[in-house]
């Protein structure tokens, strides 16, 4: 007679496990974990672990539980209560990681939209560190698949050690998507707001740094996934739009009889490092400063720093700020979806053909694509210039200027042509090869000596293309405008460090500080005669001023940022700054009915005609040519 197997659970009675032990487990481990990451942060941040103690200890507990939450639909989904844990540890630990380089590196805190730029962060790898493009894509690849045959492998052995009954599964599924939703969209929730602010927890999406401080990694990652969408600020109709415009949508005026070409140089990290108040052995920028005393020059307010060059673009094209949109988040990846009148397709209208010249891959920030959508006709990237001359890793602005200068060898149509350097572009730390021509003479540490002197080097060949560029221009018959600036300041070392041991940059941050790391050089020249003025505005304020000097009339929304122009002048971010100097709270920018003709109110319009024109139904834009860019309105309201 066969022996029957033994089976224990047979033999003997088996009590029930509670799982209330477990999930009380699971919100300690939870605690744990927020503890782990905050307290890793602030030691390895520039904040240093002082700055934990600004964390709000009411978001801290709204975190312990979103991650209790997190773990609690991933327990259900595999029952497995460690490898739910894990996955929840492994993606603290490598979110806190890229959060922390980021920090390091830029000073600005991670969000959720940096995941969407992958292919940017892997093509800048390798000169930020070389080979590790490749070696993060290989690691990334590694984990992944690890973690997967880890969680495959842990599901299906065995019985697990803390199952889950299928109603305690049920309930404890619901409670973790219900807690995760209204924690997640608690802005709509009725009372909920209220009672979060009166506990000090607020969503910061104006300000991600102090988002973060106040809230912790998980709590700002979690908010900012619904942080993409933009709000007007105010009610949106046609009414509003035509109120805050101050005129009815028009057309542009008539081109002047004798067409002026056009040609923007945005020169990567453009800015004057005479300003560190450290010694040279010669001006890096001779020519360029030469130009600023004879005409048209000063300043530009940069929405970026050391990076972001995109929103410099959006700013300057289209006249908009990006200011109104998520900290963090770019027009060009994540508004600009269809047809935006912006410089380019104003002069395309008005018969220029229009060009774009970048030396970089096609498709960073999303060029490829928008650029047909804010009106060029044609765009030049990294695939055209195969065999030009390279400065470090990047292409020469000698091969730059070649390329612009083709464009203006045809005498036919007038021509519009932006061109976006990259020789300027770091790293700065790459060894000195002896060909400097810039030497520090004051004194620094070793790391930051070597960061100004390639930096300076740098510059010192940008100029020299530059004024290869004029000298051509100066020869044309054809009336030409030369608008030149820098993107943004370069970054000079992690956590500031060149603009610290100067001394340019010191604590505590004020607005001038803020505006002061803002400040890149612009000129406005020509090779006809134009008054000089003396330009201090945010990049978007400046668009009115490239149609006037090229003979066009500001119209609508670019007439209203002349006016703009007058009132509130620097409109960034983290500044907002008046006519007469004054510095405005960023609540300005929020207000709800403010006074009429105030800074507020300025604002206040601003940002709804930013809304129409973004994501909204272009009232702004006159009818026709609303129509001409986008086909038949989906808009009911009648057109103003």
């Amino acid at each position: 007679m066969a022996r029957r197997p033994l089976n224990p659970q047979a033999l003997s009675f088996q009590e029930k496990r509670s799982v209330l032990w477990p999930c009380l487990g699971v919100i300690l481990a939870s605690a744990g974990l927020v503890a782990a990451t905050e307290l890793s942060i602030a030691a390895f941040s520039p904040a240093g672990l002082q700055g934990i103690h600004e964390r709000n200890l009411w978001s801290m507990a709204i975190s312990v539980g979103v991650l209790t939450g997190v773990v609690g639909l991933l327990w259900t989904a595999t029952d497995r209560l460690g490898v739910a844990l894990g996955l929840v540890g492994a993606g603290l630990l490598f979110t806190s990681s890229l959060h922390i380089r980021k920090l390091q590196l830029i000073g600005r805190p991670l969000v959720p939209w940096d995941f969407l730029e992958w292919r940017q962060v892997t093509s800048l790898a390798p000169t930020l560190l070389p080979g590790a493009g490749a070696f993060a894509a290989i690691l990334a690849g590694l984990v992944l698949l690890a973690a997967v045959v880890a969680t495959v492998r842990a599901v299906r052995r065995g019985r697990p050690r803390f199952p889950l009954p299928g109603r305690a599964r049920a309930v404890l599924a619901v409670a973790s998507l219900a807690y995760l939703g209204l924690i997640t969209f608690f802005a709509h929730v009725p009372l909920l707001p209220k009672a979060f602010i009166r506990f000090g927890v607020m969503h910061q999406v104006w300000d991600q740094r102090s988002n973060f401080q106040v809230n912790g990694l998980p709590l700002m990652l979690l908010w900012n996934w619904e942080g993409l969408r933009l709000e007007p600020g105010a009610a949106y109709s046609v009414e509003a739009v035509r109120s805050a415009l101050g005129r009815d949508a028009e057309a542009p005026a008539p081109v002047p009889a004798e067409p002026v070409d056009v040609v923007i140089y945005m020169a990567e990290s453009l800015w004057d490092p005479t300003q560190l108040g450290v010694r040279l052995s010669t001006d890096p920028l001779p020519f360029l400063r030469g130009l600023a005393a004879t005409h048209s020059a000063g300043h530009l307010i940069s929405p970026a720093f050391g990076g972001g060059t995109a929103n410099a673009e959006f700013e300057l094209l289209t006249g908009m700020s990006a200011s109104f949109v998520p900290d963090g988040a770019f027009p060009y990846q994540h508004y600009v979806l269809k047809p935006v009148e912006a410089l380019p397709s104003l002069f395309r209208d008005a018969g220029y053909q229009t060009t774009a010249i970048h030396p970089f891959h096609a498709w960073y920030w999303s060029r490829d694509v928008v650029y047909p959508l804010l009106g060029f006709d044609a765009f030049q990237p990294l695939t055209d210039f195969a065999s030009a001359k390279l400065e470090g890793p990047w292409v020469s602005d000698e091969a730059v200027v070649d390329h612009i200068l083709q464009q203006l060898e045809d005498t036919g149509r007038p021509r519009f042509v932006m061109a976006v350097t990259m020789s300027t572009h770091g790293p700065y730390s790459l060894p000195l090869t002896g060909a400097e021509e810039v030497q520090v003479l004051g004194e620094l540490s070793p790391e930051n000596k070597l960061l100004l002197t390639n930096y300076a080097h740098k510059l010192r060949q940008a100029d020299r293309a530059l004024e290869r560029l004029v000298r051509a221009l100066e020869a044309r018959p054809r009336k030409t405008l030369l608008v030149v600036f820098g993107d943004h300041l370069p970054m000079l070392g992690p956590n500031y460090s060149l603009y610290r041991e100067t001394g340019f940059l010191q604590e505590p941050w004020t607005d001038t500080q803020r505006e002061r790391m803002a400040e890149v050089p612009v000129v406005l020249w020509s090779n006809f005669a134009m008054p000089k003025q003396d330009v201090h505005l945010s990049m978007g304020m400046l668009t009115p001023r490239i149609l006037e000097a090229a003979g066009m009339k500001p119209h609508g929304f670019f007439a209203f940022l002349t006016e703009l122009s007058r009132a509130v002048p620097v409109v960034k971010g983290d500044v907002l700054k008046t006519a007469s100097g004054e510095y405005l709270p960023l609540s300005e920018r929020d207000a709800v009915s403010p006074a009429p003709g105030s800074a507020a109110e300025w604002l206040r319009r601003y940002r709804l005609l930013t809304f129409d024109r973004l994501a909204g139904e272009r009232f702004s834009v006159v009818p026709a040519r609303r129509d001409r860019a986008a086909g038949p309105s989906t808009a009911e309201a009648p057109a103003p």
